[in-house]
């Protein structure tokens, strides 16, 4: 069975070593979690926010959120400064309402991890880009 994303993150934070904590990332080789390390670490992503708007946390519990990372991943370009994806009319505004949106119908936890890596930013000890490209070369 899947994990999500921060339970992947939990196992690696437990981890004691360099090697074990790859071994984690690469045991949990999803669409989800490559595109959030990605997100967070490749230096030609770059998104529009500096910081969180204010939302509501969901309540849901852990596999009953409205909706799930990789759902929202579809979605992620709006948040990218230059994309040309992205009508000229969506107001930056408008992206922020989107976004509140999106972390209120994910769970928790799953919230934070998309709202850090749009802030380029995870707080996972001892995760880096370093860590990521040694597990992923291909990324970035």
């Amino acid at each position: 069975m899947k994990k999500n994303i921060h339970e992947v993150f939990e196992e690696f934070e437990k981890a004691k070593t360099k090697p074990e904590r790859i071994k984690v990332l690469k045991n949990n080789n999803t669409y989800e979690l490559r595109n959030v390390l990605q997100g967070t670490y490749d230096p030609r992503i770059e998104f529009i926010f500096e910081e969180m708007p204010e939302y509501k946390s969901s309540d849901a519990p852990i596999g009953l959120g409205y909706s799930t990372i990789h759902q929202e991943l579809d979605r992620i370009y709006l948040y990218e400064k230059n994309n040309p994806r992205v009508s000229p009319n969506l107001s930056n505004d408008r992206k922020k309402q989107l976004l509140i949106q999106t972390l209120e119908c994910l769970e928790e936890k799953e919230a934070k991890i998309f709202g850090n890596m749009l802030l380029k930013k995870q707080e996972v000890k001892g995760l880096n880009a370093t860590i990521v490209k040694e597990a992923f070369p291909e990324l970035f």
